[in-house]
């Protein structure tokens, strides 16, 4: 991989300005970072802010419908669904695109009905205890990592997450034709995402980043028929 930074060195001051007993420095003639990897973490912060807006706005639209709509008990069903949606998906970004916290197994799948297409989807966690709590990290892969096997079942189906003491965490997205996002696999043998990346995609390289940062380890399993199993290997293994 290309070092983050290009940098050059040269003498300084010229050797005629120099004092007597002077040992000569250095300093930096030019340091900055490869255009490509300079440019990325921009727009990888700009394209989730793309992505907040646009998966945000779909629950406040519907709220400011139904407030305009008056009277009824279905309208005011609508808008207490609404609202509980919007806040665990606040929740949830929170968690995945902000700051990470310590969560339990059961509070990271409460959050995640608040995920986009959670209404044709049923996350389901397959660990020894759901009550005991994730460290920060762990956290926030695993709920972008179940977000992405979400976005693997157009057509809907079943996230499972299951995880065991000292062995990898796997995610299998089952359900109607099941594929991961495209250019996902890519990205774990480690090419940078496409030029004509949108916010719509951003997830994956997300997930990337992160379990790269926190020394996590993704790969992809072998599955069945349908698509196949991450794993996401915590640095203790």
């Amino acid at each position: 991989m290309t070092s983050l930074l290009t940098c050059g060195l040269t003498d300084w001051p010229k050797p005629e300005d120099r004092p007597e007993r002077f040992v000569p420095a250095k300093e930096f003639k030019e340091c900055r970072m490869s255009e490509p990897e300079a440019e990325y973490p921009l727009r990888l912060a700009s394209l989730v802010a793309a992505r907040l807006t646009h998966d945000l706005s779909g629950p406040l639209g519907t709220i400011m419908a139904t407030a305009g709509i008056g009277g009824g008990m279905r309208s005011d069903e609508l808008l207490a669904e609404t609202v509980t949606e919007l806040r665990l998906r606040m929740h949830l970004y929170a968690a995945v695109f902000g700051r990470a916290e310590a969560l339990s197994w059961q509070e990271m799948a409460d959050l995640l009905q608040g995920a986009p297409g959670a209404h044709r989807l049923q996350f389901r966690f397959q660990v020894p205890d759901l009550a005991a709590a994730q460290p920060e990290g762990l956290t926030r892969l695993v709920l972008a990592a179940a977000m992405l096997a979400g976005e693997a079942l157009p057509r809907g189906g079943q996230v499972t997450v299951m995880a065991e003491p000292g062995q990898p965490i796997i995610l299998m997205p089952e359900g109607r034709t099941p594929a991961w996002p495209h250019g996902f696999v890519t990205l774990l043998a480690g090419e940078t995402p496409p030029e004509g990346l949108s916010s719509r995609g951003v997830l994956a390289p997300w997930l990337v980043a992160q379990a790269r940062a926190g020394g996590f380890r993704l790969s992809m399993g072998f599955g069945g028929p349908g698509a196949a199993p991450l794993m996401m290997l915590p640095p203790a293994c």
